[in-house]
């Protein structure tokens, strides 16, 4: 969670450095070519970092797993233990479809109430609020099917 306010503050930024183009920032070219070099980076350092961390994370499992074999755990207890947390992706695929399908329905709705203002963060608000209810109900729905 701090990730995403870091790197939302960080987009933020550059809203507050073309505050004097006035209410549509989107028309000035050197916002939007200083917006795509800092969301590049971004991403860029969030891979980076990600890719080293998963390495990390890969090199100390080994060296926990070895180590709790050496003093005669189970082998199967401690491959149990170590275990990555199971996800269903067919839920988080669903989940991502809501999610950018309202989003998507959300920019158009926006698109036609120009100029932005206030009540464009609200219609966003909405629409994402109403992919997270979808995918709420659908998660009811699946388990109903499938009790575990």
């Amino acid at each position: 969670m701090k990730k995403l306010f870091l790197i939302c503050g960080a987009l933020l930024t550059c809203f507050g450095a073309s505050a004097q183009s006035g209410l549509q920032p989107f028309y000035d070219r050197e916002f939007n070519e200083e917006f795509v070099h800092v969301t590049g980076t971004l991403i860029g350092i969030y891979l980076f970092t990600s890719f080293f961390l998963a390495i990390i994370r890969m090199a100390l499992d080994s060296r926990i797993k070895r180590r709790m074999i050496e003093r005669g755990i189970s082998e199967t207890a401690v491959s149990q233990y170590l275990e990555p947390a199971r996800t269903d992706r067919k839920s988080s695929a669903i989940k991502w479809f809501l999610i950018c399908a309202c989003s998507g329905i959300g920019l158009g709705i926006v698109n036609f109430n120009l100029p932005l203002g206030i009540h464009s963060v609200a219609i966003m608000a909405v629409c994402i609020s109403l992919s997270f209810l979808a995918y709420y109900f659908f998660i009811q729905r699946s388990e109903k099917k499938n009790p575990a």
